[in-house]
């Protein structure tokens, strides 16, 4: 008979101003069905302004239990980077602090995680019930994209890979070196790892819509579109920078965009994300996303992320 796969993992937690949902996310680490000894959880408190701190302290924490804190915010990259540090684990796996896992979550990973050509597998997220669910989460939670896109059992691209929810095997990890901390806003660390772990790994990351893990964060479309419109601003150039192959991940071909290989190859683009990333243009797909049933609404959402990711971008290229 098979000896039963349980190595030591370490779970990385990053928080900042999670107040609201840490307690959540810890009691259901504190659930799991894995054997205690066998955890280690390291919580990094990313310079939180609001009473994470203060919640961190009053929780009753068993000794596997470490947290260190930033003095300032350095954002995901950073935070990460300090729970890999001090991690010693054979399997990390990557937690925000506000999602909320299943008594076998770490079981269920192993099991895909035992195989050799498996590197990483990412979990499925499912909202609250708690939060309010209007159409922007029926877009999130329910329609065909990221991860949903691929078949269960096939290998996930680099972009679909997301750190969330997420486990990786620690030998992988130091064969790709760790986040790139210069990345302190919101957007862009996890596809740039991913990226480099896919680089080393082809065929090795994974989704299991199995692994059902609660997402009790709630972000309104306009605050959502917002943030894309800053990540188009302040990290998208920083990416393509460093990795010229992503011009087309972002959709640069619709913008005269001065690092571009294959503007010459097409006009239209160029004029189609000078009408995306107009002010009109957003203004009527705005209302119009207000007036449209879902699931057609589905189609006014992605128009509006990408008319707020090539704003931000083109505003970037004006400094």
């Amino acid at each position: 008979m098979m000896e039963k796969y349980q190595p030591v993992i370490s779970f990385i937690i990053s928080a900042y101003n999670s107040a609201t949902t840490l307690s959540v996310c810890l009691s259901s680490i504190l659930r799991l069905s894995y054997p205690r000894k066998k955890i280690e959880v390291h919580i990094v408190n990313d310079g939180s302004t609001d009473n994470t701190t203060d919640v961190l302290k009053k929780l009753s924490l068993p000794g596997n239990f470490q947290v260190h804190t930033h003095e300032s915010n350095r954002g995901l990259s950073a935070a990460r980077n300090t729970g890999i540090r001090h991690s010693t684990g054979e399997i990390l796996f990557f937690l925000d602090a506000d999602m909320e896992v299943p008594k076998n979550y770490v079981q269920q990973h192993l099991n895909l995680l035992r195989k050799d050509r498996v590197i990483g597998v990412v979990s499925c997220l499912c909202t609250s019930l708690k939060n309010r669910y209007d159409k922007y989460q029926r877009y999130l939670y329910e329609a065909k994209r990221g991860v949903a896109r691929y078949p269960f059992g096939s290998p996930l691209p680099f972009q679909a890979f997301i750190f969330g929810a997420t486990s990786v095997k620690k030998n992988a990890i130091d064969q790709t070196g760790w986040f790139d901390d210069s990345i302190t806003t919101y957007g862009g660390e996890d596809t740039e790892y991913s990226y480099r772990l896919w680089n080393k790994y082809p065929g090795g990351l994974f989704y299991s819509p199995e692994i059902q893990v609660i997402h009790h964060h709630y972000r309104s479309f306009r605050k959502a579109l917002d943030t894309i419109e800053q990540f188009g601003k302040t990290v998208v150039p920083y990416l393509v920078k460093k990795h010229p192959e992503f011009e087309s991940l972002y959709g640069l071909s619709f913008l005269d965009y001065p690092t571009l290989h294959s503007i010459q190859n097409s006009k239209l683009k160029p004029l189609c994300g000078w009408i995306l990333k107009s002010q009109i243009t957003f203004q009527f797909f705005r209302l119009l996303y207000h007036i449209t049933p879902y699931p057609l609404s589905n189609i006014i959402v992605r128009i509006l992320m990408a008319s707020s990711l090539l704003r931000g971008i083109s505003q970037s290229l004006k400094r």
